[in-house]
């Protein structure tokens, strides 16, 4: 079994590659050109570097493959349109159609829970309607399950979707290092009452989800939730978090609506200003974390056997361990 990964440099890329080689594979890893490849090196993996919009260098990156795992995207709320869809709709389609002719017989596509919207209010599952959000990110991703939609339907293609929820572990520089650094220095501030529950999934379990979706030959054609269906509330995660990093609870509060206010205020004022960086508070975040977002993965665990194995306290346990080898390096260049 020969099975190729894209964004294999990313939070869930890279830890599907290691989950692989401890299965004694030697998956081959996609990679984007520039970027750092260190990690995969050490782990063994295949490195094949080329965009994914280069059909010719993917191509050739396929030869040999039984099963594409593709969990590249373009992520984040802002940034210009152009950019998610070259990469979200038309990238993902050189991948598949590139795949069915390199003879490749599954294709998991890593899609997420936004398509679902980012504030559910109540216990959303796969036959939930899809609904856009206000962000480049969200409408891409819909838009790229309409288009497999379309192959699946039309063509055959053995293609099945999964959508994990908020994926937080080892190596997430984006969102976990960042809240247990604001908590930390006691900056971080909670999104209303602190009683909605989020939708998290611990970076290993997500793995091991569509490596499961890939190698069930049911899933071919069905779209899957993958989250860690425990209520974890706001609150409930914030304060593991403190309790890990040896700080206080966040005690201030920002009402849920007022934020949103502000989320669109600063977003209005950055396009107008034609800013390339992102504002520091938008909705998609505010949503995420102060909306009420459940989902119901009973479909994975009928249909692939999908039980979710690290729950937020353990999740949260791991992840600052490897935050604290992050706190020390960062110290140890400052200092150097």
């Amino acid at each position: 079994m020969t099975a190729l990964v894209t964004g294999a440099t990313g939070l869930l890329g890279s830890h599907l590659v290691d989950l692989l080689v401890e299965r004694g594979e030697r998956p081959r890893a996609l990679v984007r050109p520039g970027e750092s490849t260190e990690g995969l090196v050490e782990s063994g993996a295949e490195i094949h570097v080329a965009d994914l919009r280069d059909a010719g260098a993917v191509r050739s990156a396929m030869d040999g493959v039984d099963e594409v795992l593709h969990c590249a995207a373009r992520t984040g709320p802002w940034g210009p349109e152009a950019e998610y869809e070259s990469t979200n709709v038309r990238g993902l389609e050189t991948v598949v159609r590139t795949a069915l002719s390199a003879g490749a017989r599954r294709i998991v596509h890593v899609s997420s829970i936004t398509v679902h919207g980012n504030d559910v209010r109540g216990l959303a599952d796969e036959t939930t309607p899809l609904r856009t959000e206000s962000n480049p990110y969200s409408r891409s991703k819909v838009v790229g399950e309409q288009l497999l939609k379309r192959m699946i339907e039309q063509e055959g293609a053995p293609v099945t979707i999964v959508r994990p929820g908020w994926i937080y572990g080892p190596r997430d520089v984006a969102s976990f290092a960042r809240f247990a650094t604001m908590i930390r220095d006691g900056k971080m501030v909670m999104i209303g009452s602190g009683r909605n529950h989020v939708p998290l999934i611990y970076v290993g379990d997500a793995a091991r989800g569509l490596l499961q979706a890939a190698r069930t030959e049911g899933a071919v054609g069905r779209p899957y939730l993958l989250v860690n269906d425990e209520p974890v509330t706001q609150g409930g995660y914030l304060d593991a978090i403190a309790a890990e990093v040896g700080a206080p609870p966040p005690k201030r509060r920002l009402p849920y609506r007022l934020a949103l206010v502000l989320g669109a205020t600063a977003e209005t004022a950055a396009r107008l200003a034609h800013r390339e960086q992102p504002p520091p508070v938008m909705r998609y975040g505010i949503q995420l974390l102060g909306g009420e977002n459940r989902f119901s993965i009973e479909r994975a665990r009928r249909e692939l056997g999908f039980v979710p194995q690290v729950n937020h306290v353990e999740g949260v346990r791991r992840s600052v361990a490897w935050y604290r080898t992050l706190s020390s390096s960062a110290s140890a260049v400052r200092t150097g």
